[in-house]
């Protein structure tokens, strides 16, 4: 079996150099028109490159099924799987044996290059159904088979990043792992259904941006600048960037449950790494759309695909060169560190020397007219999310450039201020026309939203008021000196500045999405004679990059509410409880009674396991409202501890309650942390995924757009050489309309 799975390697590498040949040559004569080479041969020699590619996607599917088997059926004889197994015995134990593919360094590089390849197919497929007469389409998989051959070269060329390595003989005998061999399997960290989820979501995210990059060099290969390689790509790129978010979201819950700190984001480098691409790719979706509908951004867009792969390459980097500590990090691979600096360097380098070259084709494009527009907007917006994306590389790599760590609060000081920033931006933005608006109508536009967005706001200030604000107090005179410098650094009248002025903010953002859609509810209910629901239905199914744009906007108004409160307001103490029964602690307004501590020996994984538990009653006010039981697993091969953390929610808080790793003899070491508003985070960012899912939603293909896919569309050739002539309804002088008027034009 693991000599099949190295077959199935090597053929993903040579349909991805086939590829890679087959389009080049495809493109010979358009190069050098002298060539006596026949227009059939080099038709068939990109249709060949298709079928490369199709190959290339069955020899790493085949490669990827081969490490999957394997680790269903516990092959030790590959040394991957032996090193990577899990042991659980649990109802999940058959997904962690799934989630081990991507436990270490070989297997996680396979599952990235084959979902790769999944892509690479499905655009491959795609290009055998549709004219290329400028060869964009061939260029761009010409591209994207290039990164899988990198990837797949890395892979068989260097030991230690091959997964189907023989395990030693001597660690393998009659079928079972001895001596060392014996202690090896996955950590039990990673042993979590979060777990199972973060990666897999992330390397989706990872793979499906290279596509954008490929497009975009595809573009100024073949030089076809027009806005057909942005279409070509977008919905893949929302889509991309929609799972890299839920692998953060994933990721962000196994931090809060699991690691028992009582956050679920500390800026550690590795999860820095996946916000780095995600912050790059809400500029490129962004900077996409302007491209599409005006033609302008171009040269902002294409070095944005190029940053946000690089960053994904970055991503990679950071986790497996082993230059940055990071409790996250694989050990250091000087020969990882070096190919993945190479990737990046050289992504950066040809877009620039690209956008270069085809200066002619982009500079006399105008990015916006007015600082009153719309367009204005996406331009600050791409200003700001790419000055974030290049703070946040610098103070994530310090440690290895100018040997410096950042803390926690240095990197909340600048998300904080940006944050207010941007939130602005987008709010304002809707209220805007696309070149140009005049004060009185933006006046219009926004007073009512404003005005309404003041009784939330009220709502929010007087909880502020009565539960938060008297935090600020206590944690700011608290004894642990780094929780109390999170409070005072910023003195508290500024602290309190902050965070009002972004709860209005958020509020003001959610209203006006609100209004977005009452109004164009309203719209469409007068212009069709639909009821309420029906035109609201409409108006999401047919608009739906549109629509999902603004539960997105409105979703990150609820995520802001809910940061303020789990962030900036927490309360956080540390206990040494006595052994004894009764014992009772105070946090604000909630008592924990120590009812009980148990140790007993259970046997989850591999070996036996120490496990103890406090149990604790809870009550607020005086009134009792349930029981709280954090857990601690010690293992003895490993000697280390996995901590459980106890969580019990109510409406407008966590109530977090985490054991201390210190050795419990007399006393327990307890830390409580009251949470408030996490739900409301937790909620807005499940809402934002939902947005990101609607926009990145496919279109269905229309009869006409499957007369464009024949050769008969807008921008492709016809049979007589000319470009067709657009139709009135996508020609020069459309009228560009929100969703609502689209519709009633439709109707």
């Amino acid at each position: 079996m693991r000599m099949l799975g190295q077959i199935g390697l090597w053929i993903g590498l040579a349909g991805a150099a086939a590829a890679v040949l087959f389009y080049l040559f495809g493109r010979l004569k358009t190069w050098f028109p002298q060539m006596k080479v026949t227009d059939r041969l080099l038709a068939q020699a990109s249709n060949w490159g298709n079928y490369a590619t199709l190959a290339s996607m069955i020899g790493m599917s085949i490669a990827s099924a081969v490490l999957t088997v394997g680790f269903v059926v516990d092959d030790f004889s590959m040394l991957y799987i032996a090193q990577n197994h899990s042991k659980d015995i649990s109802n999940l134990a058959f997904f962690y044996d799934l989630s081990a593919i991507w436990a270490g360094q070989a297997g996680s590089l396979l599952f990235w290059a084959w979902l790769m390849t999944l892509f690479a197919g499905y655009l491959a497929f795609r290009n055998t159904r549709r004219d290329d007469s400028t060869g964009l389409h061939s260029m761009s998989l010409m591209v994207l088979n290039f990164l899988i051959l990198v990837f797949s070269s890395f892979m068989v060329t260097t030991k230690g990043h091959m997964p189907f390595l023989p395990t030693p003989a001597h660690m393998y005998i009659d079928g079972i792992l001895v001596g060392q061999a014996a202690t090896f399997g996955m950590n039990p960290l990673l042993q979590h259904w979060a777990m199972i989820l973060h990666p897999p979501t992330l390397f989706l995210g990872y793979a499906g941006l290279a596509v954008p990059f490929a497009y975009g060099m595809g573009a100024i290969i073949s030089r076809d600048l027009s806005s057909e390689w942005v279409k070509a790509c977008d919905r893949i790129t929302v889509f991309s960037w929609y799972w890299l978010g839920i692998g953060i979201w994933v990721g962000a819950i196994w931090a809060y449950v699991v690691l028992g700190w009582g956050g679920f984001w500390a800026w550690d480098p590795v999860e820095n790494a996946s916000m780095l691409p995600w912050f790059a790719g809400l500029a490129l979706i962004h900077s996409m759309t302007v491209y599409r509908r005006k033609g302008n951004m171009k040269v902002w867009t294409l070095m944005l695909s190029a940053l946000t792969y690089t960053m994904v390459v970055m991503g990679t980097f950071i986790v497996r060169s082993g230059i940055i500590d990071s409790v996250h990090a694989f050990p250091e691979d000087p020969i990882a560190r070096n190919v993945f600096f190479a990737i990046m360097v050289g992504s950066m380098l040809v877009m620039f020397i690209g956008v270069i070259y085809r200066w002619r084709d982009l500079r006399n494009n105008s990015d916006f007219d007015s600082l009153s527009g719309k367009d204005a907007m996406y331009y600050i917006n791409n200003v700001i999310m790419t000055l974030m994306t290049l703070i946040l590389l610098f103070m994530t790599t310090s440690q290895a450039t100018i040997d410096r760590v950042f803390a926690i609060s240095q990197y909340e000081v600048i998300a904080r201020f940006l944050g207010i920033i941007y939130l602005a931006l987008i709010a304002i933005c809707p209220m805007l026309n696309w070149s140009k608006t005049d004060g009185k109508t933006f006046l219009q536009r926004i007073w009512v939203p404003a005005l309404v967005s003041l009784l939330p706001f009220a709502l929010l200030t007087v909880h502020w008021w009565t539960d938060l604000h008297p935090v600020y107090h206590t944690m700011a005179a608290s004894p642990d000196f780094m929780a109390a410098e999170n409070f005072t650094m910023y003195g508290p009248f500024l602290y309190s500045a902050i965070a009002l002025v972004a709860f209005y903010l958020s509020c003001f953002l959610v209203v006006t999405n609100v209004f977005l859609f009452v109004r164009g509810t309203k719209a469409r209910m007068a212009g069709t004679g639909e009821n309420a629901l029906a035109a609201f239905g409409n108006i999401l199914t047919k608009a739906r990059m549109q629509s999902g744009g603004y539960i997105s906007h409105l979703a990150i108004g609820l995520t802001v509410i809910g940061l303020i409160g789990s962030i900036m307001y927490v309360e956080s103490h540390r206990f040494d409880v006595p052994l004894r029964e009764g014992y009772r602690v105070e946090v604000s307004n909630y008592a924990f009674t120590l009812q009980d501590f148990t140790k007993e020996t259970v046997y989850e994984h591999d070996n036996e396991e120490t496990k103890e538990t406090a149990f604790f009653s809870v009550e607020r006010d005086g009134d009792h409202i349930g029981y709280i039981a954090p857990t601690r697993y010690h293992d003895p091969i490993r000697d280390m501890n996995r901590i459980n953390a106890s969580v019990k929610s109510e409406p407008l808080r966590d109530i977090f309650l985490t054991l201390g790793n210190e050795d419990i003899v007399e006393t327990i070491p307890i830390t409580i942390m009251i949470n408030p508003l996490i739900w409301v985070m937790w909620i807005g960012s499940g809402l934002l995924l939902v947005g990101n899912a609607l926009a990145a939603w496919p279109k269905p293909q229309t009869q006409a757009a499957l007369a464009a896919a024949a050769g008969k569309g807008v921008g492709v050739a016809s049979d007589d050489g000319k470009k067709p002539k657009s139709s009135s309804k996508s020609g020069k002088g459309a009228k560009k309309s929100g969703p609502i008027k689209n519709e009633k034009a439709k109707k």
